[in-house]
């Protein structure tokens, strides 16, 4: 197969792969977004900060769910036996985190000082178990490129969690609501998994697959729990210093950004790793997809992420009410945040498939370094949550430049290759942000849903033409790999 061709094989399949967890995720996210508008009119911005408390204390030992299994999984190479010592492993390990986050939790409580996070911890503790139920046969999905078998269970999930969250908020549950409704989603979406996947576990366990598991495992970890404390070391200052409300208004104007940017370099990772995996016997393959990867991550984010900066205030005022106007600077400030560590998202899936998941722990603990010094003057000396949202943006700049230089180092890319493959989307960007900016400035007389319309539209016009005059190969061929992904699908 010569070059071109493999290049244009590997964007269709990445395509394809991201094209299915993309409509997987937002079909069940559309669920969560609509029932967030809803429940931000019947919840406080106190429920919110309650059940933030509980969601980044999971959030912590959820790295330690499966040991880094699942991921070893999709890196083996595929066997039955393995599988089922995998799950076991899985097993194991949610049960004694649910026994761990139940002893933990009056600590964490003390810690937030709030005693209302004794209780909503342990419940939502039972997060490891029922996830375990279903963790083995998702990955062994994700191994083999099935990414359309994951709709169903994914779809139900959100759906799940968002109906019952606004039918317990409707009850009166407060806080409650949120917590019931993921537990109810996670359920939901387990026995899915597992009704749908044609594996089924035995009653086998064989010890040199366990170690050689963990041996791979473990690597993950590492570079996880660092993921982890950086995903949500804001929450925990936040949390403590400046009360729940501020940490419930900073959990919402993170889910936007999260929802449409940093979720979607997941997604990409998680279709780009098992992909990276076959290209990695291929001499100059890892090198050229992440090049690729790279010009079609940054072509959509960067757009996403520079329009919901700009056009933050109309849509708070239309989807969350007049109410939340306080989380306009931070969904600023975190959209910027989101476009930059998207950037070189896609480098871990590269390390990883090189079998150096080292590399992005190593990176991690030097963005680590920089951001809690930056957090901790923004939460005990700024006391603003706006100042911790730019302090996430500063440092993801610097961070994420690093990240994508050791990348390119190690892929052996030379550097300017990466900055050709940023060109467009940043010479788009700046076309677009004026012709936005003079939109909102001539439209602030009209009313906001008007405006936020009108905003949009012309963004994603100025953004499209500005890649048509200045770099319009660029999206022909972005055009010629979306046609042949759909084709595909069709296939």
């Amino acid at each position: 197969m010569n070059e071109p061709q493999s290049n244009s094989d590997f964007a269709r399949t990445a395509l394809h792969g991201t094209a299915w967890r993309y409509l997987t995720f937002f079909s069940g996210k559309l669920m969560v977004f609509i029932s967030t508008a809803v429940l931000a009119r019947l919840l406080t911005k106190d429920d919110f900060g309650v059940v933030g408390y509980a969601v980044t204390t999971i959030g912590f030992l959820d790295v330690m769910a499966d040991m880094g299994i699942g991921p070893a999984i999709v890196y083996h190479s595929e066997d039955k036996r393995t599988a089922t010592t995998a799950f076991w492993l899985n097993v194991v390990t949610s049960i004694t985190l649910f026994g761990l986050t139940w002893l933990l939790a009056p600590l964490v409580a003390d810690y937030f000082r709030d005693p209302r996070a004794t209780e909503v911890i342990r419940v939502l503790g039972l997060t490891y178990p029922l996830t375990a139920i279903g963790n083995i046969h998702e990955y062994l999905l994700r191994k083999k490129l099935y990414f359309n078998r994951t709709f169903l269970p994914d779809f139900l999930r959100a759906m799940t969690k968002g109906t019952v969250s606004i039918l317990l908020a409707l009850s009166g549950f407060g806080a409650w609501s949120l917590i019931f409704g993921q537990l109810s989603g996670v359920l939901v979406a387990s026995l899915t998994y597992w009704a749908i996947t044609p594996w089924h576990p035995t009653f086998t366990f064989l010890t040199s697959r366990a170690r050689s598991l963990l041996d791979y495992g473990l690597k993950y970890v590492g570079s996880s729990w660092v993921a982890i404390i950086l995903m949500n070391v804001d929450y925990l200052l936040i949390g403590r210093y400046l009360g729940p409300e501020a940490l419930g208004v900073y959990t919402l104007a993170f889910r936007l950004p999260d929802l449409l940017i940093l979720q979607f370099a997941r997604i990409l990772s998680t279709v780009l790793f098992p992909l990276y995996t076959r290209l990695r016997e291929v001499s100059g393959g890892l090198a050229r997809g992440f090049f690729f990867t790279t010009r079609y991550i940054s072509l959509i984010t960067v757009p996403l992420g520079v329009g919901l900066a700009l056009v933050a205030r109309p849509f708070t005022q239309v989807v969350f009410t007049e109410k939340w106007l306080e989380a306009v600077p931070v969904i600023q400030a975190i959209a910027i945040y989101t476009v930059l560590l998207s950037l070189a998202y896609n480098a871990g899936s590269a390390y990883k498939a090189q079998g150096r998941p080292q590399v992005i722990t190593w990176l991690g603990l030097v963005r680590l370094l920089m951001l809690l010094p930056a957090l901790w003057w923004a939460v005990t000396t700024a006391r603003s949550i706006v100042a911790a949202g730019w302090m996430q943006a500063t440092v993801a700049l610097f961070s994420s430049a690093l990240n994508l230089y050791v990348a390119a180092r190690l892929l052996r890319l030379p550097l300017g290759e990466v900055v050709h493959a940023l060109r467009p989307s940043f010479l788009a960007g700046i076309m677009m942000s004026g012709a936005v900016l003079a939109t909102i400035e001539l439209s602030r007389t009209t009313p906001p849903w008007l405006q936020l319309t009108i905003a949009i539209l012309t963004g994603a016009a100025t953004y499209l033409t500005a890649l048509w005059l200045l770099q319009r190969q660029v999206l022909m061929e972005a055009g010629q790999v979306l046609r042949a992904a759909l084709q595909r699908s069709r296939g």
